[in-house]
């Protein structure tokens, strides 16, 4: 491989890497304010768990089903049948049985993490 060759995968390495830390970083300010109680901060993590931000990790389909389960225990005056239509989707459909009993477990974890003010009681499951 010659030198301009290998300079060119050294620096498409290092602005992978950078972008990759960036959409961290980003993910994990989201990911606080959607704890903090934040509605759209708490479906914009649902939507990047899903998938939803062109594969960036973090993924995990059984985490976005719980944000989508606490978005629509909130209260919040938000929430639209749109949500209703993702809890659907993302929970009802594409997970089996287990994963959506894991969710709903995750869920009550994040209910309790977030600020009273900010979110009302579970139903009992």
């Amino acid at each position: 491989m010659n030198a301009k060759k290998l300079i060119f995968c050294l620096c498409t390495a290092m602005v992978s890497a950078t972008a990759a830390s960036g959409s961290l970083a980003e993910y994990e300010a989201l990911e606080k304010s959607a704890k903090a109680g934040d509605y759209q901060a708490q479906r914009n993590v649902a939507y990047w768990l899903s998938g939803g931000y062109s594969g960036a990790p973090p993924l995990n389909p059984i985490l976005a089903c719980a944000w989508r389960i606490v978005i629509l225990e909130s209260g919040s005056t938000s929430v639209d049948s749109s949500d209703v239509s993702n809890k659907k989707l993302y929970c009802d459909r594409r997970l089996d049985a287990d994963a959506v009993k894991a969710a709903q477990a995750q869920a009550r974890t994040l209910q309790k993490a977030i600020p009273k003010g900010k979110r009302k009681a579970s139903a009992p499951q």
